[in-house]
Formats: structure tokens, C-alpha cells, sequence
């Protein structure tokens, strides 16, 4: 039965009308389990509605019963309306009937629960509680009720109901929907089948028409791709036919086909081109190789023949052919075997490309190379010449003191001499030479001190032409490299060969600069700056805080009690109180401030950007410091003080020699106060 059934509506049918009856019972099931889950939710919140109402009736009544009895009938209404309850009835603990609140008065036999209710079939939830007294055991009274459970009862009804016409539903729906689909499908199916039947009987097939874009459509917009193909290749195959005579007869070289015995089958028209002769004189002649090869080449191509006859391939074969006119062409040769499906040979395929302009080419470079290699000798003699001189200049360079470093125009290294090598720390043998000047920069940066100004610097050297001025480069071991730089021009107007590069070690000559500016700057004996600094660093921060609108402090002091050291301990002792000195209050002066001695015992510090407070306090602290100084010379102890004079540009002066001026006077005003002291100048600008 089920074989004759599957035959009558087909496989395919029969399983999607299988699957749908199958799924369609398998969601009726998941229905009724969720019906039974909903249920048993419903009744347990019900039955949980209904317990919590029991202890609060139980709580309320029993107090009530005890403590009131008057709003007993209050509570009992108002607990029936709250707990949707159909009837209430309160008795004492002798079976009196004590309230009694809605109707009928038709309780039955206490359920056990709210389940056993729904089975009774009474349609309510009759119920019985103990009214109980705390700390008495036996009751004070008893409660009865009716729940109705109609709601409850419509509710299940309602859901069970539901589930099964949803179910139902689904199930001839997904028959339903499944059958509709099948039969797109099938339709679908039935037309490509017949348009293959007509391809198959080499009959015209119309395409078919595409409705969507769903699996079938897609099916049948391949199927009718499929029928075009066809239907290309086919006309393609018929012109490739014609094409195949046309290419073959007109291609430019030489194509022939021998048979497996060496005859001549067939020569396309370009024989006639080549040599003169037509494919119909070729395909006439005795021998063939008598009337074309030239008589120098028979023998070589007559073994050739024979290899190729032999099933052999040969490539670019040079011979030598003769034209009609008595003329000689060169051609190149090149053959291999033609098989057909079964592997039989069908005979040998001969092409013939014209190389008569290329051997006429040949002889020329011949010519041209005789030509060259006279030259090359020139050119070996002058560049011995050359690496001869090149020779005398490395040697000349190698004994210079400056390091030489020649760059190309593409930024690698040329030459670089022995003391380039040396100022930079690469080795003797290191060759330098096509080594790009990035790298060379890279692999130096460790040397130098500000690496970023460095390669800035490079960078605008090398956007210029003109030659760059000596410019020195700190290190970082102290050593100081000067370096110039200058494009190398060319013969050509305009254009260079690169740029050369001048190295050298000025440490020494730097050093002793440093030491004659040391000399004419400074004080010998504490190493402060000495009057002459003085005098120009006061011009200089006068005039840079006239420019800002800021004040300039100067404080002007000299040791009280130093003479008395000189005179009773030496001159040596004397040096070394204004040594330590130096040390100490030097210690204390920040570093925007500068520190001198101007002669003797005076000392002078200038303090840019600054007010009267905090120069008060810069004299304090020198005045504690160097009075809390104690020297021992020869077994006895002596100390120093200072007497400091504070003046403050533009409050005080205007000028240096004016600043000067009203420090030195508040200094004296200080020594005739007690010394050990410090004033602020009186003055006023313009007095």
C-alpha cells in the first residue's frame, strides 16, 4: 500500500506531505505540554492565593474572637469580598454559629486541596480552619468556606480548548503550505525536464522564464545559462572551423604538414612569400629539399628529417632556403610530431619563421663588436691612468688632518680618508664605500651630544647648494668636531657629482680658547666672575629687563673682620676664607643668578626677575652662612661677616652705574649700623 501510494504522488511529494503531518503532530504535542504546564501554573497560583488568604483569615478572626468579638462581623465581610469567597461562617469553639456572610449555606466536606476540588466537580473549594489562641492548644472557634472556582474552571477550559484548534490549525496549515510549495516545485522541475528532452534531439530550446530568487529560480537561470553555453560553443566550434582555414592559410610564418613517410601534405600561402614558389609547386615537386634546402645545409637538414620522421621535436634549426630568383632567405625550424585520439601518428608539423633581418642584424653586431672592444682597450688604458690617480689622491688624503668624506649624488658613500675614520670612531680597515650617508649619520649618532639639532642642521645643508659655513659639533666624550660641507660641481654646467665633507678635531683649540675667556673672565683664586663679567653681565640684564618691564636686583657685600685675618694669620689664611667663601655662599645662589668677585674682599650677585622680598632674603641667608664660617689658623679660631648693600633696578636707578652706586651706599649705610647687616637702597629713580 505504501509503494503504491509513494508511485502515485512520488517520492518527493510523499516525503514533504510526511515531514509536514509529522512536524504538524510534533508541535500539537508542544502544545498540549505547554497547556499542561499552564495549567498546573494557574491552579498553583490559585492554590497559593488561597493559602495565604487562610493564615491571614486565621490570624484576624482568631484575634478578633478574643480580643473583639463586635468587628468580628466586619472583618468576616470584608475578608469574603477580598478573597473572592462565595460564603463564610463563623462558629465558637461549642459549634454556635457566630457570623454567617454570604449564601446559600451550602458547605460540603472539607477538600484536601484545590486539585481535589476541580475533580469533586462541585465547582468550589469548600475549606474548614481551627480559629486558634496563642498558647492554647484546643480552638476558640472554627471557620468555613467556599471558594468558587468558576473562573478558574472557564480559564482551563479556555486554554485546553485553544491549544487544540491551534493545533489543528498548524497541522493542515504546514499540509497545506508544504503542498503549494511542492507544486512550484514540481512545475519547475517538469519544464526543465522537457526543454532537456529537446536539447537532447538538437531541437531550439526557448529559455526559460525566472520568477524570484529562491533555490528553483536559481536552478532554472542556471539551466538557461547552461542551453546558451551550448548554443556558444556550438557557434563557436563552426567559426573556429573557418578561422582555423584562415589563420593557417595567412599566418606569416611558414606551416606545412608532412606526411609519416615525408611527403608533403599541406603549405600555407606564406611559401610563396618566403621563397617564391607556390603550395602547388611545393606540393608537385620530386624532391622537395632539392628545390628549397641550399646545397651547404642538405646534409644537416636530411638528418634532421630523419629524426623528425622519427617521432623527434626540434627547435630554432637554422637553414638557408632558395628563393625562385636564386636568392638565399634564412629561416628558423621548428617541428614536433601530430598524433591523433587513438595515438597514431598523422605525421611531422613543420613552422618556418623568416630570420633574414635578424642574421643581416647579427653581421652588423658583429661589426659593432670589433668596434667595441677597440674601444675597450681605450677605455682600459684610461682607466688604468685614472685608478692611478685616484691612487695619489687617497694617499695625499690619508695624510691630511682633516677628515674627507666624498657622498654621490644618490647619498652613498664614495671615499672617505683615514682621519674621517678616526674622528668617528670606525675602524682603519672598515671599507665606507657605498654605505648610504643615512646610515653613516645612524650609526654616529651615539657620539654626538644634541642629536636632534644635528640632523636639522643636515636636513637644510642638504636642501641647499651653497656651501655651508665651519659649524662646530659637541660630543658626548667632550670632544668638539667642526665640520663644512660643499656640492662637488660637474663638468656639465649645472649639475654636481655630489657633496664633500670637511672634518675636524678643534677640541684643542677650543680648549684653549675657553682658557684665555676663563683668564680675562674670571677670578683666579675663587674661579667667580671677576669685575670685568661683571660690568658686562649688568649692561646686558639691564638692558633685557628694561625690554621685559621686569626688576633687577643687586646685592653688593664685603667681610666684616677679613683685614684683621690677613693681617694676624697671612695673606694664604686670607685666601682661603674667600675660597671657602666662594664655595659656600656660591652654594646658595640659584641658578639664574650670577655670583662675582669684584676685588679684595667685595662680592657682588646680580638676580634677575626678582622683588624686595625675595632679595631680603637671599642677603639674609648669605650673611647667615657666612657668619656661621669658622676658620682655625694656628690653633685659634676667627670668624667673618658680611655688610650688604641692596639695590633694585628701575625701583633704585636707572642705569648700571647708577644701580651700582645705590647698592654701594646702602652697603656703607649697613658698616656704619654695626655691620653684620643688610640695607635696602634709600633712593629713588631720578634721585
Amino acid at each position: 500500500m505504501l509503494s503504491a501510494l509513494t508511485r502515485r504522488i512520488g517520492v518527493l511529494q510523499g516525503r514533504l506531505l510526511a515531514s509536514g503531518i509529522l512536524l504538524g503532530g510534533v508541535l500539537c504535542v508542544a502544545l498540549l505540554w505547554a497547556y499542561g504546564l499552564i495549567s498546573a501554573h494557574l491552579v498553583e497560583r490559585e492554590s497559593a492565593r488561597i493559602d495565604y488568604l487562610v493564615a491571614d483569615m486565621q490570624a484576624r478572626l482568631s484575634a478578633a474572637l478574643i480580643a473583639d468579638p463586635s468587628r468580628l462581623a466586619a472583618e468576616v465581610s470584608m475578608l469574603r469580598r477580598v478573597g473572592q469567597l462565595d460564603y463564610v461562617e463563623v462558629r465558637d469553639e461549642a459549634g454556635r454559629v457566630l457570623i454567617a456572610d454570604g449564601g446559600p449555606a451550602v458547605l460540603g466536606a472539607a477538600h484536601g486541596s484545590i486539585r481535589e476540588a476541580l475533580e469533586s466537580g462541585r465547582g468550589r473549594y469548600d475549606m474548614r480552619i481551627d480559629l486558634l489562641q496563642p498558647g492554647r492548644r484546643a480552638p476558640v472557634g472554627v471557620l468555613r468556606a467556599s471558594v468558587n472556582l468558576s473562573g478558574l474552571l472557564s480559564s482551563l477550559a479556555m486554554l485546553r480548548n485553544g491549544a487544540l484548534a491551534l493545533g489543528g490549525l498548524v497541522l493542515l496549515m504546514h499540509v497545506w503550505l508544504a503542498r503549494w510549495v511542492l507544486g512550484g516545485v514540481l512545475e519547475g522541475v517538469s519544464a526543465i525536464e522537457t526543454r532537456a528532452v529537446a536539447l537532447r534531439r538538437a531541437e531550439e530550446v526557448d529559455p526559460l522564464p525566472v520568477r524570484g530568487d529562491d533555490a528553483l529560480a536559481r536552478l532554472t537561470r542556471a539551466f538557461n545559462q547552461m542551453v546558451q553555453a551550448l548554443e556558444e560553443r556550438v557557434t563557436a566550434l563552426r567559426k573556429s572551423e573557418s578561422r582555423f582555414h584562415a589563420i593557417a592559410d595567412f599566418t606569416f610564418g611558414v606551416e606545412a604538414w608532412f606526411s609519416p613517410q615525408g611527403r608533403l601534405i599541406w603549405v600555407n600561402r606564406s611559401i610563396e612569400r618566403v621563397t617564391g614558389h607556390s603550395p602547388l609547386d611545393c606540393l608537385l615537386a620530386e624532391d622537395l629539399a632539392s628545390m628549397l634546402i641550399h646545397e651547404k645545409d642538405r646534409k644537416i637538414f636530411a638528418a634532421r628529417a630523419a629524426d623528425a620522421l622519427a617521432g623527434a621535436s626540434g627547435e630554432n634549426f637554422e637553414v638557408r632556403l632558395l628563393r625562385r630568383d636564386g636568392s638565399i632567405v634564412w629561416v628558423s625550424l621548428n617541428w614536433q610530431p601530430i598524433y591523433d585520439e587513438s595515438g597514431t601518428c598523422l605525421g611531422v608539423r613543420v613552422s618556418a619563421d623568416d630570420i633574414q633581418s635578424r642574421k643581416e642584424a647579427e653581421l652588423k653586431l658583429l661589426d659593432t663588436v670589433t668596434a667595441l672592444r677597440r674601444e675597450q682597450g681605450l677605455r682600459d688604458y684610461y682607466l688604468t691612468r685614472s685608478e692611478e690617480e685616484r691612487s695619489r689622491l687617497e694617499a695625499l688624503l690619508d695624510l691630511i688632518k682633516l677628515g674627507v668624506l666624498f657622498v654621490n649624488r644618490d647619498g652613498r658613500a664614495q671615499h672617505a680618508n683615514r682621519m674621517l675614520k678616526t674622528i668617528w670612531g670606525f675602524a682603519e680597515n672598515e671599507n665606507l664605500s657605498g654605505m648610504r650617508d643615512a646610515v653613516l649619520i645612524e650609526r654616529t649618532a651615539v657620539l654626538r651630544a644634541d642629536e636632534d639639532i644635528y640632523r636639522e642642521r643636515v636636513k637644510s645643508i642638504l636642501a641647499a647648494r651653497a656651501p655651508t659655513d665651519p659649524q662646530d659639533i659637541p660630543l658626548r666624550d667632550g670632544r668638539i668636531i667642526r665640520e663644512q660641507s660643499a656640492l662637488v660641481p660637474s663638468a656639465t654646467p649645472g649639475r654636481f657629482l655630489g657633496r664633500v665633507w670637511l672634518y675636524e678635531d678643534v677640541t684643542a683649540e677650543r680648549r684653549a680658547a675657553e682658557a684665555l675667556v676663563n683668564m680675562a673672565e674670571r677670578d683666579p683664586l675663587t674661579n667667580l666672575y671677576n669685575r670685568r663679567r661683571f660690568h658686562e653681565e649688568l649692561a646686558r640684564m639691564i638692558a633685557d629687563a628694561a625690554r621685559r618691564r621686569t626688576q633687577l636686583g643687586l646685592l653688593l657685600f664685603d667681610l666684616d673682620g677679613f683685614k684683621p685675618v690677613n693681617d694676624r694669620f697671612g695673606h694664604q689664611a686670607g685666601d682661603e676664607v674667600l675660597t671657602r667663601l666662594a664655595r659656600d655662599v656660591g652654594a646658595i645662589i640659584r641658578r639664574n643668578e650670577m655670583f662675582f668677585r669684584l676685588g679684595g674682599d667685595e662680592f657682588a650677585v646680580l638676580a634677575p626677575d626678582t622683588d624686595e622680598t625675595a632679595l631680603t632674603g637671599l642677603a639674609r641667608r648669605i650673611g647667615e652662612r657666612v657668619a656661621g664660617m669658622v676658620f682655625e689658623f694656628d690653633g685659634a679660631q676667627a670668624c667673618v661677616t658680611t655688610s650688604t648693600g641692596i639695590g633694585i633696578y628701575p625701583l633704585h636707578a636707572h642705569s648700571g652705574e647708577t644701580l651700582l652706586s645705590a647698592a654701594d651706599s646702602a652697603m656703607y649705610a649697613a658698616k656704619n649700623d654695626g655691620k653684620n647687616a643688610f640695607r635696602m637702597s634709600q633712593r629713588r629713580h631720578g634721585t
